[in-house]
């Protein structure tokens, strides 16, 4: 990924850092009797894969505290998997569990969890994350009643033919609930660590947290104290979460300075504000331009909407030399957050804040242009844009097909001059592999998928390009492009060992890529 030298044979690494890239024997000549010979024979060795959007803290805490709903399919899945949960675990305060299917929000209901968890609360967590089935326990905990479907209304608390909240939960109302039943500080710890080692294995190096408090307030500490105690070794740029239409933006973007100043260290920096301007189309709650195909006179759900609040808190976070990055699905949402981003960076004449859009699954083509004309970073779910069976005839059913057909359009960002970056959103979604994204992003596919999963194959990337989403352009988004993202001389040693050349390999053969091993400062922290 240098562009003055694309290939090499062999790297010198001193102090945690590249000194040298290039030939076999010129490396060799730097060898002395305490140096550590790495060899990978004739594997390809890459850039440490960066991520651009995950949850870390929340994917530890699905590793090992949560019902895996994502392993059924129906209402009566999830309720056996949960039973069992229950049965197996009897000492705890509260039940959660995570992975529902967004589509069945319809077929379920409170009444159904009753049954087998009558006396405790339990919350369960769509696969979005934007979603939340509750028992009526959890109801009465956690204060959602009728003055709850007053405050956010029957999209966000859904309600039975009484009136009365269901168990069903959408955006903000349903996000705030995991908070409730927060594991603490030496759990948080834990849990950020099982899922460092689970990025390892996978080929990553650094990753971005969307909010690295949305799950318990532990976690920024935890980074910290295991940044301190040695432990945190993945690279961890976070958002710090401010919520929708804050009255008080400068004074928001003036706590998250704050945080940077107590928490940043070696391998955690705070980077800026995460925000959310509306939720999924799936939960008919992304913000759209036009109505939804399904509701006519109804645009979905705006969150952080408010035209002025939203160009102050980019200004403010300007401030500071931060960014802010959106949570934006609809294109309405991300028409309105360029409009702010285009007004706040033309009165402050900073270009170079790298804010950020997030998801871009709805984008007109005058938007396309402008996110490369104003700078904002485009952060794509490239491993979504498949015409895959379980969700595409929703889509089209929710928001019709011309806007189906032409979601994520990646390329054509990268065309106008933007620059995407690739992102899981893991654990939202189940996929947080570098292989995989890789993959979708040449073919559109993986190799082993029916050719009718092509959504739009005039968006498929070059190989080249598709290792830059991983790489170079997310190091770039964290104005991080002269220390990681490239094979380069003075950047970090954090590199990847694959079993395949992304580059010449045929696809099918890249598909079966393993990570062999992954070095973070010099150090192989992962081999298989």
């Amino acid at each position: 990924m240098d562009e003055f030298k694309p290939y090499a044979e062999a790297i010198a690494v001193s102090d945690e850092k590249i000194i040298y890239v290039g030939s076999k024997d010129a490396a060799m000549k730097l060898k002395d009797d305490k140096t550590e010979v790495l060899d990978y024979g004739t594997n390809s060795v890459y850039p440490g894969f960066l991520e651009a959007h995950c949850h870390p803290g929340f994917a530890g805490n699905m590793m090992f505290g949560r019902a895996k709903l994502s392993e059924g399919k129906t209402p009566e899945d999830y309720l056996k998997i949960l039973k069992e949960y229950v049965d197996n675990n009897r000492d705890k305060k509260n039940y959660v569990g995570s992975g529902w299917s967004d589509d069945l929000l319809y077929d379920l209901n409170a009444k159904q969890l009753d049954e087998i968890c009558p006396d405790k609360p339990m919350i369960n967590q769509s696969s979005s994350g934007h979603m939340m089935w509750v028992n009526t326990k959890a109801m009465e905990a956690f204060d959602i009643n009728e003055d709850a479907v007053k405050q956010w209304g029957t999209e966000c608390i859904h309600v039975d033919e009484n009136g009365k909240p269901n168990g069903v939960l959408a955006e903000k109302p349903a996000i705030d609930l995991v908070k409730r039943v927060q594991p603490d500080l030496a759990q948080a710890k834990s849990e950020l660590l099982g899922f460092q080692k689970y990025a390892f294995s996978n080929g990553y190096t650094g990753v971005y947290d969307a909010g690295y408090q949305l799950l318990t307030s532990h976690d920024p500490r935890a980074y910290r104290e295991l940044d301190d105690e040695g432990k945190l070794k993945l690279y961890s740029y976070c958002g710090s979460f401010v919520n929708d239409n804050t009255d008080t933006p400068e004074e928001e973007m003036d706590r998250v300075a704050e945080e940077a100043k107590e928490y940043n260290g070696k391998h955690v920096k705070v980077i800026g504000a995460k925000v959310f301007a509306d939720g999924v189309v799936e939960g008919h709650t992304a913000w759209m331009l036009d109505d939804y195909v399904d509701k006519p006179g109804y645009k979905g759900v705006r969150r952080f909407d408010d035209h002025e609040k939203m160009v102050r808190l980019v200004k403010a976070a300007a401030a500071h030399n931060m960014n802010v990055h959106i949570h934006s699905i609809g294109d309405g949402a991300t028409k309105a957050w360029i409009d702010a981003i285009a007004e706040a960076q033309s009165e402050t004449g900073n270009f170079d804040m790298r804010n950020a859009l997030a998801h871009l699954q709805e984008v007109t083509p005058e938007d396309v242009k402008r996110m490369g004309e104003y700078n904002v970073m485009a952060v794509c779910g490239i491993m979504w844009a498949i015409k895959h069976p379980a969700g595409f005839a929703q889509e089209v059913a929710y928001v019709g097909e011309e806007k189906s057909y032409n979601a994520y359009p990646v390329k054509s960002i990268m065309d106008a001059g933007g620059v995407v970056a690739n992102h899981s959103d893991y654990p939202v979604s189940p996929l947080f592999s570098a292989i995989q994204a890789f993959c979708y992003g040449v073919l559109k596919k993986l190799p082993s998928d029916p050719d009718d999963y092509i959504r739009n194959i005039d968006q498929a990337l070059t190989r080249h390009e598709a290792l830059k989403t991983l790489t170079s352009n997310v190091a770039y988004m964290w104005h991080e492009e002269d220390r990681m993202g490239s094979i380069s001389i003075g950047k970090i040693a954090n590199f990847v060992v694959m079993d395949k050349d992304f580059m010449h390999d045929d696809m099918s053969e890249i598909e079966k890529a393993r990570c062999l091993a992954t070095i973070v400062d010099g150090e192989e922290v992962y081999k298989a």
